[in-house]
């Protein structure tokens, strides 16, 4: 019975990695406190083991006065039978390069560094461990479960703990059509910010609403207004 299930499970993971698509490209509207002061543009792309990523978030309106320049994320590294598994995460911001934000991820040594304010720091690499923009990507290779979300994220200064509790099924509109979703929400002290995810059930898990809670009493949210696959 044990190899029967260790078999199923090797089945489904390879179903789950055969169906992510090769290619995406995502837009998003950024609002605050309800009103729109950015977009958001994604791409993906994976080839021969390995992916590239990479989130850009540009200010409109008024708002580009006070957010000057661009916001990079970029993810890269391989495809394993688990999914992402990033080696190099950046953290760019145009207006201000001296704060640029790196991490190098070594899984043979099992080594995080961090590179933020001219130094470095190194940690414990976590099995698993996902950066600030390829979390969001894993779930189309990772799909959630029945249980609660727990792994590692690095945001390139820190690597943390996160939870995420599964809120159930809702369905979803957005600019880029209804939805019908998994609805994720991370777990948080009273001072922390709170994160929710919703994700896309027939559309790879791919997420279509992020939802961030400042512990200040703000709120961010990104609403998906285009996706495209390519290789599905």
């Amino acid at each position: 019975m044990k190899k029967l299930l260790v078999m199923l499970c090797s089945l489904w993971m390879g179903a789950a990695l055969a169906a992510a698509p090769h290619q995406v490209a995502a837009t998003y509207s950024l609002t605050k406190q309800g009103q729109q002061i950015g977009t958001v543009t994604e791409s993906f792309k994976q080839a021969d083991g390995r992916y590239q990523l990479e989130s850009v978030t540009s200010a409109i309106g008024i708002y580009a006065l006070f957010m000057k320049g661009k916001i990079r994320l970029i993810s890269t590294g391989e495809v394993t039978d688990h999914g992402l598994r990033p080696r190099h995460f950046e953290h760019h911001r145009a207006a201000d390069p001296a704060k640029t934000v790196q991490a190098d991820f070594d899984w043979e040594k099992m080594n995080l560094t961090h590179s933020f304010d001219a130094r470095t720091e190194s940690v414990a690499l976590e099995p698993d461990t996902q950066d600030r923009i390829s979390l969001q990507y894993q779930f189309m290779f990772a799909p959630p479960g029945k249980e609660d979300i727990r792994l590692f994220m690095t945001t390139g200064k820190k690597l943390n703990l996160y939870q995420y509790k599964l809120a159930g099924e809702e369905k979803i509109t957005t600019p880029a059509g209804q939805f019908q979703t998994i609805h994720l929400v991370k777990q948080r002290s009273a001072d922390e910010d709170g994160t929710e995810i919703w994700l896309a059930k027939k559309r790879h898990f791919f997420p279509v609403r992020i939802l961030v809670e400042e512990h200040n009493g703000g709120k961010l949210e990104q609403n998906l207004t285009s996706l495209a696959f390519e290789g599905e």
